[in-house]
């Protein structure tokens, strides 16, 4: 049974990347929902309003208009989101881009896996299996 609190958000412009995570969370974390969207401006209006029923958010870090260090400073900067789960997700394993992301307030840095397996791995970090 989902709980009400246990939305993840993903925020990623690959519709590939989301369909794979969703696949994952659908098969081995079922106790979850996912709310996926392709920019911060689509995700922005329902992150705002459902703030209370995020479990956590996973946020590609290289996108166009708003990156994922953009949405990080936002939601970072907005009261109900300074404690939430904000993962930065990327193909990006640039010990640059890891110390920068957390530096401004991941709670962590994910480097897409390109095998399922590994997705599972590291998302068990985060998220707890049924």
């Amino acid at each position: 049974m989902i709980d009400s609190k246990n939305i993840c958000v993903l925020i990623d412009d690959d519709e590939d990347d989301q369909l794979i995570f969703q696949t994952v969370l659908q098969m081995h974390f079922p106790n979850y929902k996912l709310s996926a969207f392709s920019s911060f401006d689509s995700a922005k209006s329902f992150i705002l309003k459902e703030y209370s029923t995020i479990h956590s958010i996973f946020i590609d870090l290289n996108m166009p208009k708003f990156n994922g260090l953009d949405c990080l400073h936002f939601l970072r900067s907005q009261t109900e989101f300074r404690h939430k789960p904000i993962i930065i997700y990327s193909t990006s394993n640039n010990p640059d881009d890891v110390n920068k992301c957390l530096k401004r307030g991941a709670s962590a840095f994910l480097t897409k896996p390109s095998r399922v397996v590994d997705l599972v791995a590291e998302l068990s970090k985060f998220l707890e299996k049924e």
